[in-house]
């Protein structure tokens, strides 16, 4: 499935703030199943971006913005070319519990934290859910992906994205992060590895829901293929719809961006994606870049505050960011 997405984050500021330092998570991964065709990011107030890879993998992008300024817009624009896994889910004979040792470089993903944490409803309801024989790993996955869907209210505004695991039991509300960091967390009690994947899907005529936003699902271990996608949201398996932007523990190793800025005002966020799929590859693809985009900073003035033209803020970064970092 060939998808075009434009993903559009807006900042803005009640007052003048002096200083934004920010990392991104927007680029589709680039891998077998996955190409990522063409990616750009616009950026405004105009700023210098740097690129690097975490230690997952994961694309990051860096700016700073180090003049006064009330807005920040981030504009990713993704062309990825997605296929579907050759194998039918159904037909794995993997079983749990697995029949050998675990592959050591997936102990990272057996581990909980101060979200995905281990507590005593979780354990209850682990103990609940666990087979008293060996069963085969798909059908157990399905029933906890079941149980997720029959007894969890998708529901906005009830939690945040640092919200733990036990208050999302506790209330038995959420949203997309919260499902998977469930299924991670009865995944992980049960010793099957399970990784928080950050990304977004077209829906095409389906009705799905988490469309308006970034997406969060599941990859689970499965030792005859490796790791298989699953969405605790929607209840389904992971189709060439779904698009993989970053793999981590849990949400705060993939936030789609995170970062800091130096002054007294508040902050208010808008977030919007849009999805597209095309019948064909587009001429003149970009490979990968990055732009300015016109949001004022601002300077000093005779009893104002007057606003720098495009050229003199990309020549106001460039001395700012030479200066601090000789």
């Amino acid at each position: 499935m060939l998808i075009k997405a434009t993903h559009t984050t807006r900042l803005s500021y009640d007052a003048l703030i002096s200083e934004t330092v920010m990392e991104l998570r927007m680029a589709p991964c680039h891998q077998p199943l996955q190409h990522r065709l063409s990616f750009e990011l616009a950026i405004g107030p105009p700023t210098q971006v740097s690129s690097y890879f975490d230690w997952l993998g994961n694309t990051v992008h860096a700016f700073s913005i180090v003049a006064r300024h009330r807005n920040v817009e981030i504009v990713a624009t993704s062309l990825v070319d997605t296929s579907a896994p050759a194998y039918v889910l159904d037909k794995l004979d993997d079983t749990w519990p697995p029949a050998a040792p675990l592959d050591y470089a997936v102990n990272d993903f057996l581990r909980f934290d101060d979200i995905v944490c281990k507590c005593a409803p979780l354990e209850a309801l682990a103990r609940q859910m666990m087979p008293q024989r060996p069963t085969r790993l798909i059908a157990l996955v399905r029933r906890m992906m079941d149980f997720i869907a029959e007894n969890f209210i998708y529901e906005r505004g009830v939690t945040t994205t640092s919200t733990a695991l036990a208050e999302v039991l506790e209330h038995g509300r959420g949203v997309c992060q919260d499902f998977t960091h469930l299924l991670l967390g009865l995944a992980r009690m049960m010793r099957i590895p399970a990784r928080y994947v950050s990304g977004f899907f077209h829906p095409g005529s389906k009705a799905f829901r988490g469309t308006s936003e970034s997406h969060a699902w599941c990859e689970l271990y499965f030792p005859s293929v490796g790791w298989v996608a699953f969405d605790p949201t929607n209840a389904c398996v992971v189709g060439e719809n779904f698009v993989k932007v970053a793999v981590g523990r849990s949400y705060r190793d993939v936030p789609p961006h995170k970062g800091v800025y130096h002054g007294s005002a508040r902050e208010a966020m808008s977030v919007q994606l849009q999805t597209q799929e095309l019948a064909q590859v587009p001429g003149r693809l970009v490979g990968e870049r990055s732009r300015a985009l016109d949001i004022p900073t601002y300077r000093s003035g005779p009893g104002s505050i007057l606003p720098w033209t495009l050229d003199e803020q990309m020549q106001q970064q460039q001395q700012q960011q030479g200066s601090r970092w000789p």
